[in-house]
């Protein structure tokens, strides 16, 4: 860990508090999940899981991850215009998670009145 922490570290009513205000802010920004007791209500959440400090990730699966970063987004980008792939993919959560339903009709609502803005690169005038 980076030396500046250390301090930090060895104070536990410091971190305790840091820690209880990284939940509040998780809360507060969004970053939940629905519970196990729970699993179809959206009035019952829990915060996600997260660090407080970065972790240390070896610097060749870093590399790992920039290599393949630009075909992750082609393929990201193809899917997301694959209406049928998409559909058919999404059938099964659409059926039972009503966000997901919800975001798949504006998706093709969106499809039907025609895309009115351009968003890829590839599709601007030169």
């Amino acid at each position: 860990m980076a030396t500046g922490w250390g301090s930090l570290l060895q104070d536990e009513q410091q971190l305790e508090e840091l820690a209880r205000q990284a939940v509040d802010r998780a809360l507060a920004e969004g970053v939940l999940l629905r519970t196990s007791q729970e699993p179809s209500s959206s009035d019952v959440v829990s915060y996600a899981p997260f660090t407080l400090f970065p972790s240390l990730v070896p610097s060749s699966l870093l590399e790992q991850a920039y290599a393949v970063q630009m075909d992750f987004n082609m393929l990201v980008d193809a899917v997301s215009q694959n209406a049928a792939f998409l559909e058919q993919t999404l059938s099964s959560t659409i059926k039972r998670d009503n966000f997901t339903a919800r975001l798949f009709d504006i998706y093709k609502q969106v499809l039907k009145e025609g895309i009115a803005q351009v968003t890829s690169p590839h599709s601007i005038p030169i």
